[in-house]
């Protein structure tokens, strides 16, 4: 059996003309359109927030040793599982989300020692960890 994935954006609806291509991506809430009109992401259930992600994001730079570290996990029973880093700069306060490792391999409804093994060693040892 073989596979095919076909991506399409709303560029490739030839029906519409630019104009309604454009008036159609912008009746979009802006945090939807790149979903709604690219297909980014192409998994899970689209962004939840409200902010572009360029507003958010940040050039990747070292982390001060003396920041305080968190790390999380979502054991997710009936969704994947994942965990993250945080770092919080306390003098601005901000906080950075500085890794993260989704569990998309592990079944729903399974212990996460059941898939989960490269997250094990993690978090760093010198981050708190929660879940």
């Amino acid at each position: 059996m073989t596979r095919h994935v076909t991506f399409m954006t709303i560029d490739d609806a030839a029906h519409y003309s630019a104009e309604q291509r454009a008036a159609i991506v912008a009746a979009y809430p802006e945090h939807e359109r790149e979903a709604r009109a690219r297909g980014i992401p192409v998994l899970g259930s689209g962004r939840i927030f409200s902010v572009a992600e360029a507003l958010i994001a940040c050039e990747p730079f070292r982390l001060p040793r003396y920041w305080p570290r968190l790390g999380a996990l979502d054991f997710g029973w009936d969704h994947p599982s994942a965990a993250v880093e945080l770092a919080w700069d306390t003098e601005a306060d901000v906080v950075y989300v500085t890794s993260a490792n989704p569990c998309v391999w592990r079944p729903r409804s399974t212990l996460p020692s059941m898939g989960c093994k490269p997250s094990m060693a993690w978090p760093p040892p010198w981050a708190t960890a929660c879940w």
